[in-house]
Protein backbone atom coordinates (compact mmCIF):
# COMPACT_ATOMS: atom_id res chain seq x y z
CA UNK A 1 0.00 0.00 0.00
CA UNK A 2 1.36 3.41 -0.99
CA UNK A 3 2.11 6.12 1.55
CA UNK A 4 -0.77 8.18 0.19
CA UNK A 5 -3.26 5.74 1.71
CA UNK A 6 -1.38 5.73 5.00
CA UNK A 7 -1.32 9.51 5.09
CA UNK A 8 -5.07 9.68 4.50
CA UNK A 9 -5.53 7.39 7.49
CA UNK A 10 -3.13 9.49 9.58
CA UNK A 11 -5.02 12.69 8.68
CA UNK A 12 -8.38 11.08 9.46
CA UNK A 13 -7.13 9.88 12.85
CA UNK A 14 -5.82 13.37 13.66
CA UNK A 15 -9.28 14.79 12.85
CA UNK A 16 -10.98 12.23 15.08
CA UNK A 17 -12.56 10.45 12.12
CA UNK A 18 -12.50 6.71 11.31
CA UNK A 19 -9.09 5.95 9.79
CA UNK A 20 -10.26 2.88 7.91
CA UNK A 21 -7.08 1.07 9.01
CA UNK A 22 -6.29 -0.48 12.34
CA UNK A 23 -4.41 2.05 14.42
CA UNK A 24 -1.86 -0.56 15.39
CA UNK A 25 -1.01 -0.94 11.72
CA UNK A 26 -0.72 2.84 11.37
CA UNK A 27 1.68 2.97 14.31
CA UNK A 28 3.70 0.09 12.89
CA UNK A 29 3.96 1.86 9.53
CA UNK A 30 5.02 5.12 11.20
CA UNK A 31 7.83 3.31 12.98
CA UNK A 32 9.26 2.31 9.59
CA UNK A 33 8.35 5.23 7.28
CA UNK A 34 10.18 8.53 7.73
CA UNK A 35 7.98 10.40 5.23
CA UNK A 36 4.78 9.45 7.03
CA UNK A 37 6.25 10.43 10.41
CA UNK A 38 7.05 13.87 8.96
CA UNK A 39 3.53 14.06 7.57
CA UNK A 40 2.03 13.19 10.96
CA UNK A 41 4.15 15.85 12.64
CA UNK A 42 3.03 18.44 10.07
CA UNK A 43 -0.63 17.51 10.58
CA UNK A 44 -0.29 17.74 14.37
CA UNK A 45 1.47 21.11 14.09
CA UNK A 46 -1.18 22.58 11.80
CA UNK A 47 -3.98 21.40 14.09
CA UNK A 48 -2.21 22.88 17.10
CA UNK A 49 -1.87 26.23 15.32
CA UNK A 50 -5.59 26.18 14.48
CA UNK A 51 -6.67 25.26 18.00
CA UNK A 52 -4.18 27.34 19.97
CA UNK A 53 -4.01 30.86 18.62
CA UNK A 54 -2.86 34.02 20.32
CA UNK A 55 -5.71 35.91 21.93
CA UNK A 56 -6.88 39.05 20.18
CA UNK A 57 -5.47 42.12 21.85
CA UNK A 58 -8.23 43.92 23.74
CA UNK A 59 -7.83 47.59 24.61
CA UNK A 60 -8.05 48.63 28.25
CA UNK A 61 -11.27 50.62 28.44
CA UNK A 62 -11.47 50.90 32.22
CA UNK A 63 -10.28 54.51 32.30
CA UNK A 64 -12.65 55.50 29.49
CA UNK A 65 -15.58 53.87 31.27
CA UNK A 66 -14.70 55.58 34.55
CA UNK A 67 -14.30 58.90 32.75
CA UNK A 68 -17.66 58.44 30.98
CA UNK A 69 -19.38 57.74 34.30
CA UNK A 70 -17.79 60.83 35.81
CA UNK A 71 -18.93 62.93 32.84
CA UNK A 72 -22.46 61.58 33.18
CA UNK A 73 -22.45 62.42 36.88
CA UNK A 74 -21.28 65.95 36.24
CA UNK A 75 -23.65 66.42 33.31
CA UNK A 76 -26.67 65.32 35.32
CA UNK A 77 -28.78 68.28 36.34
CA UNK A 78 -30.19 68.51 39.81
CA UNK A 79 -33.87 67.73 39.63
CA UNK A 80 -36.82 67.12 41.89
CA UNK A 81 -36.23 63.36 41.67
CA UNK A 82 -32.70 63.63 43.03
CA UNK A 83 -33.79 66.01 45.79
CA UNK A 84 -36.63 63.69 46.83
CA UNK A 85 -34.23 60.75 46.84
CA UNK A 86 -31.98 62.57 49.31
CA UNK A 87 -35.01 63.31 51.51
CA UNK A 88 -36.08 59.65 51.43
CA UNK A 89 -32.55 58.47 52.24
CA UNK A 90 -32.35 60.89 55.17
CA UNK A 91 -35.71 59.67 56.46
CA UNK A 92 -34.57 56.03 56.31
CA UNK A 93 -31.37 56.89 58.21
CA UNK A 94 -33.25 58.82 60.90
CA UNK A 95 -35.74 55.96 61.31
CA UNK A 96 -33.00 53.31 61.45
CA UNK A 97 -30.78 55.05 64.04
CA UNK A 98 -32.90 53.98 67.08
CA UNK A 99 -32.84 50.35 65.93
CA UNK A 100 -29.10 50.50 65.33
CA UNK A 101 -28.20 52.15 68.64
CA UNK A 102 -30.93 51.08 71.05
CA UNK A 103 -32.42 48.02 69.42
CA UNK A 104 -35.69 49.98 68.97
CA UNK A 105 -37.31 48.22 71.95
CA UNK A 106 -37.33 44.85 70.20
CA UNK A 107 -37.00 41.62 72.16
CA UNK A 108 -34.06 40.59 70.01
CA UNK A 109 -31.81 43.64 70.19
CA UNK A 110 -29.10 41.99 68.09
CA UNK A 111 -31.45 41.38 65.14
CA UNK A 112 -32.88 44.89 65.43
CA UNK A 113 -29.39 46.38 65.21
CA UNK A 114 -28.60 44.27 62.16
CA UNK A 115 -31.75 45.54 60.43
CA UNK A 116 -30.84 49.09 61.40
CA UNK A 117 -27.35 48.68 59.93
CA UNK A 118 -28.79 47.31 56.69
CA UNK A 119 -31.29 50.17 56.44
CA UNK A 120 -28.55 52.77 56.87
CA UNK A 121 -26.37 51.02 54.28
CA UNK A 122 -29.30 51.06 51.85
CA UNK A 123 -29.89 54.76 52.54
CA UNK A 124 -26.22 55.49 51.80
CA UNK A 125 -26.61 53.70 48.46
CA UNK A 126 -29.57 55.97 47.71
CA UNK A 127 -27.48 59.02 48.55
CA UNK A 128 -24.74 57.83 46.20
CA UNK A 129 -27.29 57.41 43.41
CA UNK A 130 -28.67 60.89 44.09
CA UNK A 131 -25.23 62.52 44.00
CA UNK A 132 -23.93 60.35 41.15
CA UNK A 133 -26.98 59.45 39.02
CA UNK A 134 -24.88 57.29 36.66
CA UNK A 135 -24.81 54.72 39.51
CA UNK A 136 -28.60 54.50 39.66
CA UNK A 137 -28.71 51.47 37.35
CA UNK A 138 -26.48 49.61 39.81
CA UNK A 139 -28.70 50.44 42.79
CA UNK A 140 -31.97 49.68 40.97
CA UNK A 141 -31.86 45.82 41.24
CA UNK A 142 -31.16 45.99 44.98
CA UNK A 143 -33.93 48.54 45.54
CA UNK A 144 -36.41 46.50 43.49
CA UNK A 145 -35.68 43.26 45.36
CA UNK A 146 -35.90 44.99 48.74
CA UNK A 147 -39.19 46.71 47.91
CA UNK A 148 -40.65 43.50 46.48
CA UNK A 149 -39.71 41.51 49.58
CA UNK A 150 -41.16 44.17 51.89
CA UNK A 151 -44.38 44.29 49.87
CA UNK A 152 -44.85 40.52 49.93
CA UNK A 153 -44.15 40.22 53.66
CA UNK A 154 -46.47 43.15 54.38
CA UNK A 155 -49.31 41.50 52.49
CA UNK A 156 -48.74 38.20 54.30
CA UNK A 157 -48.57 39.85 57.72
CA UNK A 158 -51.69 41.90 57.07
CA UNK A 159 -53.55 38.80 55.85
CA UNK A 160 -52.55 36.91 59.00
CA UNK A 161 -53.42 39.87 61.21
CA UNK A 162 -50.02 39.76 62.88
CA UNK A 163 -49.34 43.50 62.42
CA UNK A 164 -51.68 46.48 61.97
CA UNK A 165 -51.74 48.44 58.75
CA UNK A 166 -50.25 51.54 60.38
CA UNK A 167 -47.04 49.61 61.17
CA UNK A 168 -46.52 48.75 57.51
CA UNK A 169 -46.52 52.42 56.54
CA UNK A 170 -42.96 52.60 57.90
CA UNK A 171 -41.84 50.81 54.73
CA UNK A 172 -43.20 53.52 52.42
CA UNK A 173 -39.82 55.26 52.05
CA UNK A 174 -38.26 52.06 50.67
CA UNK A 175 -41.13 51.65 48.19
CA UNK A 176 -40.90 55.29 47.13
CA UNK A 177 -37.14 54.98 46.69
CA UNK A 178 -37.63 52.30 44.02
CA UNK A 179 -39.71 54.68 41.92
CA UNK A 180 -37.17 57.46 42.32
CA UNK A 181 -34.21 55.20 41.49
CA UNK A 182 -36.07 53.93 38.44
CA UNK A 183 -36.69 57.49 37.25
CA UNK A 184 -32.95 58.17 37.52
CA UNK A 185 -31.85 54.89 35.93
CA UNK A 186 -34.35 55.01 33.05
CA UNK A 187 -34.71 58.70 32.13
CA UNK A 188 -37.50 59.81 29.86
CA UNK A 189 -36.54 60.39 26.20
CA UNK A 190 -35.37 63.93 25.65
CA UNK A 191 -37.72 66.22 23.79
CA UNK A 192 -36.55 68.20 20.75
CA UNK A 193 -35.23 71.60 21.67
CA UNK A 194 -37.74 74.42 21.08
CA UNK A 195 -37.24 78.12 20.68
CA UNK A 196 -38.96 80.73 22.80
CA UNK A 197 -41.63 81.10 20.13
CA UNK A 198 -44.01 78.54 18.75
CA UNK A 199 -41.68 77.44 15.96
CA UNK A 200 -38.64 75.16 16.24
CA UNK A 201 -35.21 76.43 15.36
CA UNK A 202 -32.84 74.41 13.25
CA UNK A 203 -30.52 74.33 10.27
CA UNK A 204 -31.13 72.66 6.97
CA UNK A 205 -28.74 72.27 4.04
CA UNK A 206 -30.34 73.33 0.77
CA UNK A 207 -29.03 73.90 -2.71
CA UNK A 208 -26.15 72.33 -4.52
CA UNK A 209 -23.55 74.59 -2.96
CA UNK A 210 -24.53 73.56 0.57
CA UNK A 211 -25.99 76.91 1.55
CA UNK A 212 -27.43 76.87 5.04
CA UNK A 213 -30.43 78.74 6.21
CA UNK A 214 -32.55 78.74 9.35
CA UNK A 215 -36.04 77.32 9.17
Amino acid sequence: MSCERWQEAISARADGEPAGIDERLIDAHLSRCTDCRMFEAAVAGSRRRLIIQPATAMPDLSRQVAKSNALLDRAGKWSLVRALLIVVAAEIIITAIPALVLGDGEANVHDARHLGAFSIAYAVALLVAAVRPARARTVLPVAAVLAGALLVTAIVDLANGSVPLVNETSHLPELISVVLIWLLAVPAPSRPAQSSGSTRAGLRVVGKEGERRAV
